[in-house]
């Protein structure tokens, strides 16, 4: 992608008068609570969720994607049965590590976590994978080496649920361990899904022509949501976590483009600490960059969720689109 290019994606998303934007999402979230292997939003105000409360309590204009997994199976993201990990073939065949029984976090089994995600202000869910978990050592790249048939059926299969438990959703998917294959993107523009958040890249300079070059996706830009799949799945890159400066931010708004903020849910989980993982003192550093962003650039930020933006983009696309046939009739009608 060269710089032009960058500057038409960012004309086409953007709101009229507004410099840049900003959207904060959240992976990982589930009804797992404290006394489980780990809590991931189940303790609902008293746990993780309650920090994105008291975020959006304290910025009225901020807006919080969480990306949901409906049936979440994952107990420990790196492989614990050591015997049967050093097993050629088979190691590939197998779970590396136990399993929740299937439907233990079902979300219909968790009336109370769905009612209180429902509840929380400006607040949108979407997909994150089905159960979270894969066979062989990528543990968490859920749908890595299935094909199509494969992805889409599962894909239905979480639509389902959140439609059993009436959880709205917006159209699009985190795919967990930012997996994101041809074949996956056709299923999910085959079970009407339109946006899809798989990479990130904390570390490139931030440039119009940036691409990212860490975790997922490569070569997507870094810093616009970008059309992917032949125009039919609107991609995100997070640029922005608990270890970026408020530099950064200030460096993706002032080429008009997208501040992504990504979290996790999940602080701890077995020895492993995420940097991203939302605990007080994420939540604080996150106040603190909302509170100078919304002193420097005011009403010139878009505050905004992925799921506005494709509203945003797909209406833009239609526009173009009717412009486009409408001079094509003019110039048929107006012989040389």
């Amino acid at each position: 992608m060269t710089f032009g290019q960058g500057q038409d994606l960012a004309s086409s998303w953007l709101l009229p008068g507004k410099q840049a934007a900003l959207c904060f999402t959240i992976d990982d979230v589930h009804p797992g609570r404290s006394f489980d292997a780990y809590e991931a939003g189940g303790d609902l105000g008293q746990g993780a969720l309650g920090h994105v409360e008291w975020l959006c309590q304290r910025h009225p204009q901020l807006h919080v994607t969480l990306f949901v997994t409906p049936d979440w199976r994952e107990i420990s993201p790196f492989p614990t049965r050591k015997f049967l990990s050093s097993i050629p073939f088979l190691k590939n065949q197998l779970y590396l590590t136990k399993t929740l029984r299937a439907a233990v976090m079902h979300l219909s089994r968790h009336p109370g976590f769905v009612t209180y995600l429902k509840s929380l202000p400006r607040v949108d869910c979407a997909l994150h994978g089905l159960h979270h978990i894969n066979k062989g050592f990528k543990i968490i790249e859920e749908f890595r080496g299935r094909d199509q048939r494969e992805c889409q059926s599962m894909l239905q299969e979480a639509l389902d649920i959140f439609e059993k438990v009436h959880l709205p959703r917006s159209p699009g998917m985190c795919p967990p361990g930012w997996g994101l294959s041809d074949d996956l993107a056709e299923a999910m523009i085959a079970v009407g899904l339109q946006f899809v958040a798989s990479a990130r890249d904390l570390r490139t300079p931030i440039t119009g022509d940036a691409v990212n070059a860490m975790s997922g996706r490569p070569g997507v830009s870094l810093i616009y949501p970008e059309w992917i799949m032949n125009h039919r799945l609107l991609h995100f890159a997070t640029n922005f976590q608990a270890t970026s400066t408020f530099d950064r931010a200030e460096q993706v708004i002032a080429l008009n483009g997208l501040v992504a903020v990504k979290a996790h849910i999940i602080k701890e989980a077995f020895g492993h600490v995420a940097l991203d993982g939302m605990d007080k003192a994420y939540r604080d550093y996150l106040h603190e960059v909302f509170c100078r962003l919304e002193d420097r650039f005011a009403e010139s930020l878009w505050w905004t969720s992925m799921a506005q933006i494709t509203s945003r983009s797909l209406e833009t696309e239609h526009d173009s689109m009717a412009l486009c046939e409408e001079q094509e009739r003019g110039d048929h009608g107006n012989p040389h």
